[in-house]
């Protein structure tokens, strides 16, 4: 392949001020130089809210208050509030026991778009997944749900929040 002598001075002209660009730079604390394009590390973990609702036909007692809008899951008469707790999402699964005594994990996966990408899975103590894994996208303060868990004649909601920091 040819250089041509006009692209071998283009290259010899930025080699010649290149260090003075690297001086120039902004430096960050341990001295490198900060570029435009700052990569956002993934956290190592993030605070979440997470909600166990009962969605049932057993009275028509509608949503309860506490629970807040819920998207359109299901034709049940009845949303009831079972638990709502707060818990820190961390890269290691976090587990917590559903009403119906299988087991929730949580990970945090990574972080697209300010996006939280979360693996859950729901496991029985000493039996098969019944949800081996599911990745949901959640954005902060906004609840995504997952539902289906059979539970005293309804169905189980799980609602999981982002907190903001």
């Amino acid at each position: 392949m040819r250089t041509s002598a006009a692209a071998l001075a283009v290259l010899a002209g930025l080699a010649s001020i290149a260090p003075r660009l690297v001086a120039a730079a902004p430096r960050g604390d341990a001295g490198n130089a900060v570029t435009d394009q700052t990569v956002v590390p993934v956290p190592t973990a993030v605070d979440a809210e997470v909600t166990l609702i009962h969605a049932s036909n057993n009275a028509d007692a509608g949503i309860d208050p506490r629970i807040g809008k819920l998207p359109n899951i299901g034709s049940y008469k009845s949303y009831q509030l079972l638990s709502q707790s707060h818990m820190t999402i961390k890269k290691t699964p976090t587990t917590t026991t559903l009403p119906n005594g299988r087991i929730l994990q949580i990970s945090l996966k990574d972080v697209k778009d300010k996006q939280y990408i979360i693996d859950t899975s729901i496991n029985q103590p000493g039996g098969t997944a019944f949800l081996p894994l599911l990745e949901v996208r959640a954005s902060v303060g906004v609840p995504v749900f997952i539902a289906g868990q059979s539970y005293q004649g309804g169905m189980l909601i799980i609602a999981i929040k982002i907190l903001p920091k």
